[in-house]
């Protein structure tokens, strides 16, 4: 399937109102708008007088290194030190998906989809009902041999509420392919606490904000919903916490569901591919320039349902990104569409004693890891998003 004939397809089963299902009212992830930015250090636009422009340059991939752990290996290619030019960037602002001209260093987007296609999975999250609760769909990525899966904090939050108000009340289930099957259970393996406290009180509002700061999160696939034996390992995807350059060409792949009604996002609920390119580089930091996420422009996967979703970049097709939040906008084209890096996750994860991302993912047991997030952090997390639910 082409990437248009991937793009269309999701178009096709749009539906302009929301289905009541028994017992049941869907939504879509609530993507957050990011009304507070982070600061800007790069872009190829003019900005407003409140964001405050600032040029870097991004460096060129690295040599390929393999960590392995547990018999499975993870291809991860390691960042260099960024410097400072002394001049703006000029890259040419691109305010849609169109593929660039074909240079001699750019991957096939078809090739580089593919190998995304292997991985995607959407989270499902239903409910028996009750509370302020609503169940959820959302995107993610198999990241790792071990079955790792990266996705948004604000989406894996909702594992935390398996036994909101009665037990087992919420049920949480990967699926993959398109249209989108179930086919793996998973567990909470890690969410930073330090997200949770900084946003559990949105969890039971309308459309959540936030500038995409800490909004990551892991989860690990524990079994296949059918029973059937679980493979020994999973498709390795390249992945890196190098930044991309601006204006430098990538593919997104996720579940965008936004417009379709609770049915078809049960049965009918297709992956859809964009092309894009970056446009600006954003700091979480007040100090420094680190690139902490990225804008996309407004694609066609710029809706609720695709938080979690893959960003690759066509010169390897490594995985740098997540998608993380959007601004606000009607439309997908009036929407400014922004990922995470994986570079602000690996400090992330360092800054709160995890080791960095290579390390979180190939050092330990990972069944160890998880068990013991459920059984000394998660409760806590829990309590604090239960708290804003009420009963």
């Amino acid at each position: 399937m082409s990437l248009l004939t991937s793009t269309l397809s999701i178009c096709m089963h749009v539906l302009l109102t929301l289905v009541m299902t028994v017992g049941t009212f869907w939504h879509t992830d609530k993507q957050p708008n990011t009304l507070t930015p982070p600061r800007l250090i790069t872009s190829t636009t003019t900005t407003s007088s409140s964001v405050v422009m600032h040029t870097t340059s991004v460096p060129s991939v690295a040599t390929t290194t393999t960590a392995k752990a547990s018999g499975t290996s993870t291809t991860y290619i390691p960042p260099k030190a960024a410097t400072v030019p002394s001049h703006a960037t000029t890259a040419p602002l691109v305010t849609q998906t169109p593929l660039p001209t074909k240079k001699a260093s750019y991957r096939d987007p078809e090739a580089v989809n593919n190998e995304l296609r292997q991985n995607l999975v959407n989270i499902l999250c239903t409910t028996k009902g009750g509370g302020y609760f609503q169940p959820l769909s959302g995107s993610g990525i198999i990241i790792g041999g071990q079955g790792v899966i990266l996705t948004n904090a604000h989406v894996a939050q909702f594992f935390l509420l398996r036994d909101y108000l009665v037990t087992d009340n919420v049920d949480c289930i990967v699926r993959t392919g398109s249209p989108a099957t179930a086919t793996y259970q998973a567990t909470l393996l890690y969410l930073p606490p330090a997200w949770i406290a900084a946003n559990a009180n949105q969890i039971k509002g309308g459309e959540a904000v936030g500038s995409g700061e800490d909004d990551y999160a892991f989860l690990l696939i524990t079994g296949r919903i059918d029973g059937s034996t679980q493979p020994p390992s999973f498709s390795n995807l390249l992945f890196t916490a190098d930044t991309p350059d601006v204006g430098e060409p990538v593919v997104l792949d996720s579940y965008p569901a936004q417009f379709l009604g609770g049915n078809d996002i049960q049965t009918n609920l297709y992956a859809s591919a964009s092309v894009s390119t970056v446009q600006k580089l954003y700091t979480f930091s007040s100090t420094t320039k680190t690139v902490d996420a990225v804008s996309l422009g407004n694609p066609i996967v710029s809706q609720s349902g695709s938080s979690g979703g893959p960003v690759a970049r066509l010169t390897d097709g490594a995985l740098f990104g997540i998608i993380s939040t959007a601004t606000a906008g009607t439309t997908t084209s009036s929407r400014e569409l922004r990922a995470i890096t994986l570079a602000h996750i690996d400090r992330s994860l360092a800054a709160y004693g995890q080791g960095g991302l290579v390390s979180f993912l190939t050092s330990g047991d990972l069944v160890e890891k998880a068990n013991d997030f459920n059984t000394n952090i998660a409760p806590k997390l829990s309590k604090q998003l239960e708290d804003v639910l009420g009963n």
